[in-house]
């Protein structure tokens, strides 16, 4: 009984893989996978992104994911009051003893622009190549039409059993657009991705067996509302996401506590501050989050407790997930139009 569990849950995590996106708890510290017109939307000169997720380690089939990304503006010079830029992000995963491996490499570009004093729209395109690959036991290299619960060893003994799983490799291609506002200490914006496009083939059986990836609308917005003078601060943040069957809805906030002013003009003395709070992923799972930001650097720790159907099998433990980012400030003595998340 106990291996036929596994084998269940095994064809329930190995489906879901196919079925959905790789993404982060973490939705606003992963800007290349939350909308590819975030691509240099941010206050600095460069920006580089670390993230990590360790998710159902108490179970035999655990995921692991890693991301780094790097993205820039550039010819601020030539775009009057906005500017373009350009990114290239790089994303790996593996989950289970089949070792289902998934590298993502994607190039961004966006263009935004400053409609008035407050107001800033940018228009983002990603395009790449990814591919998946499965390095595990052959033995279990079953799909889940050959499961069932009634035989001996879990598995029919249909023609297609024991059959080779196949490795691919996909073009893949998404758009987003976002608004973005600020007036003082106060910040809003607001987006919407559109991910998969081309809906490329996921099967692993071969090019003749049709397995389309669904198409992704992610929707997204956030604030931040300053309290007593920016020594404390608000943060409101949604996201939205539907792939085909699927649907995700993730609500929550952040309490922002400013530690260290950052000096007016000289720019050496950058903010120091933490950040306490979490989201609420609708009927799957609680997420605990903290963040520090200092020196240039934002770094981030949560921790998702699962409160889904799956919960009985992970113990109620999710995943744990780190985020690193930095951001290359600009000279004290540079202006720049590009509006900050």
């Amino acid at each position: 009984m106990a291996r036929k569990g596994l084998i269940a849950l095994m064809v329930v995590i190995v489906g879901n893989v196919s079925a959905q996106d790789i993404h982060f708890s973490q939705f606003s510290s992963s800007p290349s996978t939350l909308n590819p017109a975030s691509t240099g939307v941010y206050e600095g000169q460069f920006r580089v992104v670390y993230n990590f997720k360790d998710q159902w380690k108490s179970i035999a089939f655990p995921y692991r994911t890693n991301s780094f990304s790097f993205d820039m503006p550039f010819a601020r010079e030539f775009i009057s009051k906005g500017a373009m830029a350009a990114g290239i992000s790089v994303l790996a995963d593996k989950a289970g003893d089949l070792k289902v491996g998934t590298t993502l490499i994607n190039l961004s570009y966006s263009a935004n622009k400053y409609l008035n004093r407050e107001n800033n729209i940018s228009v983002g395109l990603q395009g790449g190549f990814g591919q998946r690959a499965m390095k595990g036991d052959a033995m279990l290299q079953q799909w889940d039409s050959e499961y069932d619960p009634n035989s001996s060893d879990g598995y029919t003994n249909n023609a297609n059993a024991g059959a080779a799983i196949q490795n691919f490799s996909y073009g893949d291609f998404s758009a987003g657009l976002l608004w973005s506002y600020k007036n003082g200490k106060f910040r809003a914006h607001a987006g919407a991705a559109f991910f998969h496009l081309n809906q490329p083939n996921q099967s692993s059986l071969g090019a003749s067996a049709k397995e389309k990836l669904p198409a992704k609308i992610a929707l997204h917005g956030g604030a931040t509302i300053p309290i007593k003078n920016n020594a404390l601060g608000v943060i409101p943040q949604v996201l939205i996401l539907s792939q085909g069957p699927q649907f995700e809805g993730n609500v929550g906030a952040l309490v922002k506590i400013r530690l260290q002013e950052p000096s007016r003009y000289t720019g050496e003395i950058t903010e120091t501050a933490v950040y306490i709070g979490g989201w609420y992923r609708l009927s799957d799972a609680f997420i605990l989050n903290a963040r520090l930001d200092w020196m240039n650097f934002a770094l981030g720790l949560s921790y998702d407790i699962n409160i889904s159907k799956i919960n009985v099998a992970t113990e109620s433990r999710g995943g744990f997930e780190i985020s690193l980012m930095y951001i290359q400030p600009f000279k004290a003595s540079r202006k720049t139009a590009t509006p900050l998340m």
